[in-house]
């Protein structure tokens, strides 16, 4: 992978088994710090009006996000007994929940946001309290649900889930009102200039299948996990093939080109039809159109020449449709395990070796697939890394027998349980912290929200 990575920041999240007070400090301060320097690159000075519109039709205002972290943290360390009753504010209230509606229309009449810089005042108060909590909590090597470090934690943990879902609304906000951030990682610079060849199934690469088990029953027992990933699952998982990587925007394009968006049949995900009226254009939000009928990337910060051997970022509705029109599936996530097990030794062994891969912002983009240096595994498969991936499965508890909702956030996975929700496994070039965890995080996203994630194509082995 050509150029130079940005200076190696957190990845992984701490293991309480090596956690000091110094160490919790600089993860907390790092995560604080980047999740702050992606909203610099829209100077509020200069165009205020960027932090006020709705740049997706489910989403709120970016003013909102901005200071919608420091509210959790703020609520969720009171609620831990970190934070004094005094220092507590109905802002804080106010910031710290977020609506999902059902229907961008149930948006309209939210209009009352804070502006750019009663929220930048706001995020600097939060930090120092942040930072004299770290001072006085208590450190363990294993934390229970409700214990002050685990609400330390899930706050930082959350600032890192919002990094990977803001930055795909930074990257709607037009040109003219963004620019890169100083300390930002460079885009990659290597891909092709011309869509690559289409390929519907050729090379696709066996998976043996096997017995498959993961998830920890012991929550905290080693590091913080979000309630859906408490428990533990097994399964048989029946031989299938694999794509060798995930779909490219080349490979995409012949989609675009054959209608798919157009053909009712192929989009079979809950809400798929109001997510074709109220939120596509007909292309991925990642695409731009140009002249004569040509197409660009909307990256992060700056647009592009479509980078065609990249992985094409797409919502679940366009991952299924896409997987329909290609007569494949998406992965389960046993399959998911399955894979890892084979083309890695499993998810511990990924986690050894994180920090090789395209994730934590090391650089500003995905990269081409199967580029120069990437990771492969045993079969040649890239599949780690670049984007996350969209399962098949609706999302749900990773086991539902033992189930039991978080006492800190108890409305952080149930109420989503559902086929209006996906369920994403891998990791994007932006994830950090728990984010990067393959294997372990267990990400899910409403069907029509833009995120960083990508498509790998499975069929049943022959």
């Amino acid at each position: 992978m050509p150029g130079t990575p940005a200076a190696r920041r957190s990845i992984g999240r701490p293991l309480l088994r090596d956690l000091s007070r110094e160490q919790l400090t600089g993860y907390f301060t790092d995560t604080w710090n980047t999740y702050e320097r992606l909203f610099r690159g829209v100077p509020d000075t200069d165009a205020p009006e960027a932090y006020s519109a709705r740049v997706h039709p489910f989403r709120l205002p970016l003013v909102f996000y901005l200071a919608h972290t420091a509210a959790f943290s703020m609520r969720k360390l009171a609620l831990a007994g970190l934070v004094d009753d005094s220092e507590t504010s109905e802002f804080d209230e106010r910031m710290e929940r977020g609506v999902s509606p059902e229907d961008p229309d149930e948006l309209a009449g939210l209009t009352d946001w804070p502006s750019p810089e009663t929220a930048w005042t706001y995020r600097k108060r939060v930090r120092g309290i942040v930072l004299r909590a770290i001072r006085n909590v208590p450190l363990s090597d294993t934390v229970e649900p409700e214990a002050p470090l685990r609400a330390l934690l899930m706050a930082i943990e959350h600032e890192n889930i919002h990094l990977h879902t803001s930055i795909p609304l930074v990257r709607m906000v037009p040109s003219r009102l963004k620019e890169t951030p100083q300390g930002w990682p460079a885009p990659v610079q290597e891909h092709e200039g011309a869509p690559v060849a289409f390929d519907r199934g050729d090379g696709f690469v066996p998976c043996r299948g096997g017995t498959v088990r993961f998830g920890d029953a012991r929550a905290g027992a080693d590091g913080f996990q979000w309630d859906n990933e408490w428990g533990q699952r097994e399964a048989e998982v029946a031989p299938f093939t694999i794509a060798p990587h995930p779909v490219t925007n080349g490979q995409f394009l012949r989609f675009v080109e054959d209608g798919g968006y157009e053909r009712a049949d192929l989009w079979t995900t809950h809400g798929a039809r109001l997510f074709l009226d109220r939120v596509s254009d007909g292309l991925p939000n990642s695409w731009l159109r140009a002249d004569a009928g040509t197409y660009r990337y909307r990256g992060v910060f700056a647009d592009t020449d479509m980078p065609w051997d990249w992985p094409v970022e797409v919502s679940r509705h366009e991952a299924v449709a896409y997987a329909n029109w290609a007569g494949a599936a998406l992965l389960s996530e046993e399959q998911f395990h399955a894979l890892l097990n084979q083309e890695f030794g499993g998810a511990g062994r990924v986690a050894d070796r994180i920090g090789d891969f395209n994730v934590g912002l090391q650089y500003g983009s995905p990269r081409p697939v199967r580029a120069r240096g990437a990771v492969l595994g045993r079969g040649g498969t890239d599949f780690v890394g670049n984007v996350a991936l969209w399962l098949e499965d609706d999302f749900t508890a990773l086991d539902s027998d033992t189930f039991r909702v978080d006492p800190l956030y108890p409305d952080f996975s149930e109420p989503w349980f559902g086929r209006e929700t996906g369920l994403l496994a891998g990791a994007s070039y932006a994830a950090r912290g728990h984010m990067a965890d393959v294997g372990v995080m267990r990400d899910f996203m409403q069907n029509h929200m833009d995120q960083l994630a990508g498509i790998l194509l499975t069929r049943p082995a022959p």
